[in-house]
């Protein structure tokens, strides 16, 4: 609404109320990020997992983001999102947790040389999809040591649960029957 003059005062907004709406504008666009870029670090996580950066292949990149070597089993989890390379990394310290995030993640297996606390080393790698409202309160992340030792094995024919809200080595068909979108 521009300002009119009426006798000696201004009617309508006047040039600081205009200045203070303008400021405000303005920061709420520096603030604003679209919807292609999400908001990194507002997934809430338990204490049993840590944000990281660095290269899930390469642990010596991911180890400085430990708080505390304390902290961590025998064994921990890197998750790397497939779909969002800029995303920070998760690094799971127990196989015990419950954490599962949305999506499709490559999951990297590291276990502990001892005596050496933080000397890890590479198990093994599954792609893996998780609908998290689907997945049951008995699994943690136990179930991937498992399901890489059965890859590992072809002798013995271990049958391992499939739990529903889970799909390891996805596709876009699997995903789709997983949400029932598939016929």
């Amino acid at each position: 609404m521009p300002t009119q003059q009426v006798g000696s005062e201004l009617v309508g907004q006047s040039r600081f109320c205009r200045l203070k709406v303008l400021t405000r504008i303005d920061q709420a666009a520096k603030s604003f990020r679209p919807p292609s870029q999400p908001q990194y670090y507002t997934t809430p996580v338990p204490h049993s997992v840590v944000y990281a950066g660095g290269d899930p292949e390469h642990i010596e990149t991911v180890l400085p983001y430990l708080n505390h070597a304390a902290n961590c089993g025998n064994s921990i989890i890197i998750l790397e999102d497939l779909a969002d390379p800029k995303r920070p990394l998760f690094i799971v310290c127990s196989l015990r947790t419950r954490f599962f995030p949305r999506g499709i993640w490559q999951a990297y297996l590291y276990a502990n040389h001892y005596p050496d606390p933080l000397d890890y080393h590479l198990i093994g790698s599954l792609r893996l999809y998780f609908e998290p409202s689907q997945i049951p309160s008995w699994l943690t992340w136990r179930f991937l040591p498992r399901h890489l030792r059965a890859r590992a094995a072809t002798s013995t024919r271990r049958k391992l649960r499939k739990p529903s809200g889970l799909l390891i080595d996805p596709t876009l068909s699997t995903i789709a029957l997983l949400h029932g979108e598939g016929g």
